[in-house]
């Protein structure tokens, strides 16, 4: 035992002097090695890191550091580590709403303006000039009456009597002439008595006109048997005024007496005349 301290003293000694020039040699040669125990490592994670230790049978030597079992792990030497790759993340989509019942579909509001219609008919309308309409009569008649408005309260006497005519208005009535009668019929717009008139047709062909008479604007002096009828009698020219027509009108005209001595006349415009026989009244039927 006595014979090995002077040669581990030896040792050490050598030791030591070798790394008093190792030192040395670092300091004037930067390249050359340094010892594991000279460098410092930056801080990292802890690892398998090499400490300079003393061994039985080695004089100076490295040896790993000591790493806990419990911290070390094991894997058998067969066993093949497979790190799992998780499928690329799925961003759900939103599920759509369904609805049970489909919402209604809006249809734009236009504001219209609608007129009703109502279906036309060829009925009569009754439009009253003077007097009162004739009432209907439900009675059953031997002759039919030529119109169907007004209906007369009495049958009447006879068929229509139907010929040639003429009418022409003014300012404050009618003349309607009946040729088979030669008679002049003079129905007046105004409140004096008797509202109707029958006058004998006394006019002749070739009889002249009184071309005398200044006649206001639009207005005319009527001619023929109206002309002589209207010159010759004062009360018929001041009650029924200047003609509206500068002509009077031909047409097909139709004449029916009623059982009560009511008379009833057309006019070419489609009208009705209702002459009442006391003569204090008549109406003018319009179909329109």
């Amino acid at each position: 035992m006595g014979k090995f301290c002077p040669l581990f003293l030896l040792i050490f000694v050598s030791v030591l002097a070798a790394c008093s020039t190792g030192s040395q040699e670092t300091v004037e040669n930067p390249d050359a090695p340094l010892l594991l125990r000279d460098v410092t490592l930056p801080p990292s994670t802890p690892g398998q890191t090499q400490v300079a230790s003393f061994s039985g049978g080695t004089p100076f030597g490295i040896t790993p550091e000591i790493v806990s079992p419990l911290n070390e792990q094991t894997i058998p030497a067969d066993f093949v580590l497979v790190t799992p790759t998780l499928p690329p993340s799925k961003t759900p989509s939103e599920t759509p709403t369904v609805s049970a019942t489909p919402p209604p579909s809006q249809t734009p509001t236009v504001t219209v303006t609608s007129t009703s219609t109502q279906a036309i008919f060829p009925t009569s309308q009754i439009i009253p000039v003077t007097g009162e309409a004739v009432q209907a009569n439900d009675q059953v008649c031997d002759s039919t009456w030529f119109f169907l408005v007004p209906r007369p309260q009495s049958c009447p006497r006879n068929t229509a009597l139907a010929d040639q005519g003429v009418y022409q208005q003014f300012e404050n009535g009618y003349m309607v002439w009946v040729r088979q009668t030669d008679a002049i019929y003079v129905m007046y717009n105004d409140d004096t008595l008797p509202s109707w008139e029958v006058y004998r047709d006394f006019f002749v062909e070739g009889m002249p006109r009184d071309n005398n008479i200044d006649e206001p604007a639009n207005l005319w002096e009527p001619v023929r048997g109206f002309g002589l009828l209207w010159r010759n009698n004062a009360t018929v020219r001041t009650r029924i005024g200047w003609a509206t027509q500068q002509f009077e009108t031909p047409y097909s005209v139709r004449l029916q007496v009623a059982e009560d001595g009511a008379i009833f006349i057309n006019d070419p415009r489609g009208g009705i005349f209702g002459l009442t026989p006391d003569r204090n009244s008549w109406a003018l039927y319009s179909s329109g």
